[in-house]
């Protein structure tokens, strides 16, 4: 069963269930569930599973949206398109967890390790040592998306702040996350995911992570559907990435991932338990966990990283595309104030 969200102009968000070519608008049907959500914790998933929860509901005379035309209107908010496939209520962000792992994947390790004795001059390995504690059944890296309303959809803008040195794409398998009603996890479903980092502060010291991971206005993306979990086969998957700069491509790699390709002794467990284990999934919670890259673009792949104009395509095997065009940030003076008073003291001492 696939699962996804979408935006109907004058409408808001809304759950559809994919029938071939086609959506139909659940969010129409009663009970109206309106989002993944609403869907597992309001009406029943918890309870009785996604499938079974949707199976009951009455589609006869469900509005129909071709597929197509959500994943072509991704550039054109007045048209119904996709967002992103799992979002928190509009009310409680923090009912919604975003987490990734990092160095889970052999090739993406091997240059990361590269990259980093590149950019300090110095033998730095704590990339390939990581990879072998965990390989070995240690600690995995994982690291947490702060912010949920930087997480994007098919078509949504990821940002590229002005002091970013080297942005890239990290082209993921993710896994989506419910507390059923008898306390115990359930793995609802996959998805394609996005993890876009500041590869180049990331590079210089591997204590920036947070920073290079961070960012408003769109730092990481999802989608474009949901494949519930009895309907995916997770074992081996085959993605690849693509930078489009000026209708020309730059850029494209194809790699694998899945459980055959992590490298920790219980595969997917293996970053689920050292998750939960320190942070319980709470009541009414969903949690997004993205697996890690395969394909990692080297400054001789993608020289200098992304840019503002470059659009980024990615496939990912049973579930679909994800693009993502790459916009400015932002301008604030939220720190003319701090800035003041910092030369200020400066002029004191």
């Amino acid at each position: 069963m696939k699962l996804l969200q979408f935006a109907q102009p004058e409408q808001g968000s809304r759950l559809g269930l994919v029938k071939g070519d086609d959506v139909l608008d659940l969010t129409a049907c009663a009970p109206h569930p309106t989002s993944l959500h609403d869907l597992y914790y309001r009406h029943g998933g918890d309870k009785n599973s996604i499938e079974t929860t949707v199976k009951s509901i009455n589609t006869h005379n469900a509005p129909r949206l071709p597929l197509r035309d959500l994943l072509d209107n991704a550039d054109n908010p007045d048209r119904p398109h996709l967002i992103s496939p799992v979002t928190a209520p509009a009310d409680a962000p923090h009912k919604l967890r975003i987490w990734l792992a990092g160095v889970t994947h052999e090739d993406s390790a091997k240059l990361r390790e590269i990259e980093a004795k590149q950019a300090t001059g110095d033998a730095v390995n704590v990339y390939d040592q990581k990879y072998r504690e965990c390989a070995q059944g240690g600690i995995p890296e994982l690291f947490a998306k702060n912010d949920t309303a930087a997480l994007v959809g098919h078509g949504g803008h990821i940002s590229h702040p002005n002091n970013t040195m080297r942005l890239v794409p990290e082209t993921e398998l993710v896994t989506i996350y419910g507390l059923n009603v008898t306390g115990q996890i359930e793995r609802l479903g996959y998805t394609g995911g996005n993890d876009y980092t500041d590869n180049g502060i990331e590079a210089e010291n591997p204590l920036n992570l947070p920073q290079a991971k961070n960012w408003s206005h769109g730092c990481a993306s999802l989608g474009p559907l949901m494949v519930t979990n009895s309907a995916y086969d997770d074992s081996r998957v085959a993605v690849s990435c693509e930078v489009i700069r000026n209708n020309t491509r730059i850029a494209y790699k194809e790699g694998h991932t899945g459980q055959n390709h992590l490298n920790m002794p219980d595969g997917l467990f293996h970053l689920e338990r050292s998750l939960f284990s320190r942070l319980p999934l709470e009541p009414d919670t969903l949690q997004i966990l993205y697996w890690g890259t395969p394909i990692v673009f080297s400054d001789h792949d993608l020289e200098s990283g992304l840019r503002e104009g470059d659009r980024i395509c990615m496939t990912f095997e049973g579930i679909g595309p994800l693009e993502n065009p790459i916009t400015a940030f932002p301008q604030t003076d939220q720190l003319q104030w701090l800035e003041k008073k910092s030369k200020k003291l400066e002029g004191r001492s």
